[in-house]
């Protein structure tokens, strides 16, 4: 009963130099892929309360809040700089953390009021995100159905806490309490998944940034925490994912600690980009109609009906339950919506294109050919058909989560593609269909211009980060992620 302490201890004592070199490959890329959504995010429109509500308060400048340039305090830009990150739904992933990017919300603000090098940042961002993987490992693999809370407000305040405790430079004893306040201040249920409207799916990885941040300021001063916050008999496994009848827990609260410094977390990244924005089991479904529209040159015109066989159960809840018409009253409420909705994204991809935040923007009720969108919305379908990808593969990997599309067009003619990977989509053997440097650099830069944001800027947001264990502070950074 231990693991927390013992987590806390690992944590507090990481440093760069313990780092495999694979994994600040792929801390980099978390980095790199959070900055981009940042940058991009700071335009949804839900996030604009988020901002106002931060600048009336007119509190201590310390931090800059990312694109618009105003100063807050650590904790306010943490909020919204997380909200950001999550604002579009490009945000990563990794395998047990879930939604992913409070780790740096927490840092880009903390880095500069602490200015710590290159390397401790490097080591504080990858302290976070291992600390949230493991949390979330020790349940989701062993839960009885996928949990009703959102990983952001559950596991990202943990995530923050470390990041601020490391750029503070916390022993053993103030880390275990920063992540122990962080555990008192949880929350974030999944009811916006079904309903519409909610801005609040996006603001959460900015509430889970800055309640870790708060945490570990108050464990600076000296407050202390709940021992065994993650373990304890009413700790974070046992409210979150419980035990069967027969008193079976339904976690493995050893993954918190055990193999520390040798399972690494964050090389399992995951992110989305292109034609996939929230919920990215729909993309390979999208992939494979542009590329069958791509093949055989229809028109939206020509198609009589469209039907997604998917491959289990889940992906058709998440999927099929989203109507495509049914996504609120006004254009806000639309545009969060849209993306939940594998009828209007496909919609839109055979009508347009692989549907960019621009086409997104463009395209809403009442802009643009939503009309249209909304007509050939009516004519797909969505189905569970397990057999076909036992028969057709044969042991060969596919997308997980993923859509057969079969395109039945008015001339009688049958169009039937396999499943195609998005970038950054998990296959059916655990492997990645991951992103080269040079294409999340194109997600970058891709919303980075939504955000007004230079190109000479964007070179040195780049450059930075590639080169970010060289800097001296994170100083030279804030004037190229302000426009």
């Amino acid at each position: 009963m231990n693991e927390t302490k013992d987590l806390a201890r690992w944590v507090a004592g990481l440093r760069y130099n313990d780092l495999p070199s694979n994994v600040v490959d792929f801390t980099k890329r978390f980095l790199l892929d959070d900055l981009g959504c940042m940058l991009g995010g700071s335009t949804q429109l839900g996030n604009k309360a988020v901002l106002q509500d931060v600048l009336s308060q007119r509190a201590k400048p310390e931090s800059t809040i990312a694109v618009y340039g105003h100063k807050s305090t650590a904790s306010n830009v943490a909020l919204l700089d997380g909200a950001f990150i999550a604002g579009w739904d490009y945000d990563s992933t990794a395998v047990g953390g879930g939604h992913m990017g409070s780790q740096t919300a927490a840092l880009l603000p903390m880095s500069e009021t602490e200015l710590p090098d290159g390397k401790e940042m490097l080591a504080a961002e990858c302290a976070g995100i291992e600390v949230q993987c493991r949390i979330g490992n020790a349940g989701i693999s062993f839960t009885r159905s996928e949990h009703p809370w959102h990983s952001n407000t559950t596991l990202g305040p943990f995530a923050a806490a470390t990041v601020t405790g490391k750029l503070l430079g916390f022993n053993e004893e103030e880390m275990e309490n920063a992540l122990a306040i962080a555990g008192s201040t949880l929350g974030g249920n999944y009811q916006h998944y079904w309903n519409w409207g909610s801005s609040m799916k996006r603001v959460r990885c900015g509430l889970g940034a800055s309640a870790g941040v708060q945490a570990a300021l108050l464990a600076r001063e000296g407050l202390a925490g709940s021992k065994e916050i993650l373990e304890g008999e009413k700790g974070l496994l046992e409210i979150l994912f419980g035990q069967s009848e027969e008193g079976i827990p339904y976690y493995d609260r050893s993954i918190i600690s055990s193999d520390l410094g040798e399972v690494w977390y964050a090389p399992t990244f995951m992110t989305k980009s292109g034609s996939c924005l929230c919920v990215s089991s729909g993309g390979s479904a999208l992939e494979t109609a542009l590329a069958l529209k791509n093949k055989y040159g229809f028109s939206p015109e020509d198609i009589e009906s469209v039907t997604v066989e998917v491959n289990e159960l889940h992906t058709y809840t998440e999927l099929a339950q989203n109507q495509a018409t049914n996504l609120g009253s006004t254009p806000t409420q639309r545009l969060g919506s849209s993306g939940w909705s594998l009828r209007w994204m496909l919609a839109e991809t055979l009508l347009l294109g692989r549907p960019s935040i621009r086409v997104q923007l463009g395209n809403i009720r009442p802009y643009g050919r939503y009309r249209e969108i909304e007509e050939l919305s009516h004519r797909i379908e969505i189905k569970v058909n397990e057999e076909y990808y036992k028969e057709h593969f044969k042991g060969r990997a596919y997308p997980s989560q993923s859509g057969r599309v079969i395109i039945k067009l008015r001339n009688g003619q049958a169009l039937d593609g396999e499943p195609l990977p998005y970038l950054g989509q998990r296959m059916s053997d655990g492997k990645v269909n991951l992103h080269t440097l040079a294409q999340l650099e194109e997600k970058v830069r891709e919303q980075a211009d939504v955000a007004g944001i230079s190109d000479r800027k964007q070179d040195r947001v780049v450059d930075f980060i590639r080169t970010l264990e060289d800097q001296r502070d994170i100083l030279r950074l804030i004037p190229n992620i302000v426009r």
